[in-house]
């Protein structure tokens, strides 16, 4: 895939993820959408969602899982797609290592505390990730 068309696709990957970013922060505030009662329906089965966990200590849990996936994506948006575009390997590289460590920690912590489902996901969201970093063609006016 030609740089433009990964940054491209590292961009959309950016907003959708800061977008579901928000949604996951929403459960800081009981949950207003019930979108996110949605989700941990899905990754939790048998779940009673955002209400069953609506204590403060779960609260801020959320408010702040949203916010760092949040930051993360626009790192995303605003570093990694135009290294991508300029063929910056050392901004490239980082991101995979981040990518990396954020599926290790997330998938091993989703299976230990019973939600294995989301480890799933997120491989899925792991190689769409990956994709543009590891599947962009080299140019030749590429910075080390």
């Amino acid at each position: 895939m030609s740089p433009k068309t990964a940054a491209n696709f590292m961009r959309f990957m950016a907003i959708v993820s800061f977008l579901s970013a928000l949604l996951f922060a929403t459960g800081a505030m009981n949950d207003p959408t019930g979108s996110l009662s949605q989700f941990l329906a899905i990754i939790i089965p048998g779940s009673e969602g955002v209400s069953a966990i609506a204590n403060p200590e779960s609260k801020v849990g959320f408010a702040i899982a949203g916010g760092v996936f949040a930051g993360f994506m626009v790192m995303l948006l605003l570093i990694t797609a135009p290294a991508i575009e300029r063929g910056d390997k050392a901004i490239t590289r980082a991101t995979v290592y981040a990518l990396l460590i954020w599926y290790v920690i997330d998938s091993g912590a989703s299976v230990a505390g019973g939600a294995p489902i989301n480890a799933i996901s997120n491989a899925i969201f792991l190689v769409l990730y990956l994709l543009p970093l590891l599947w962009v063609k080299e140019t030749a006016t590429a910075s080390v």
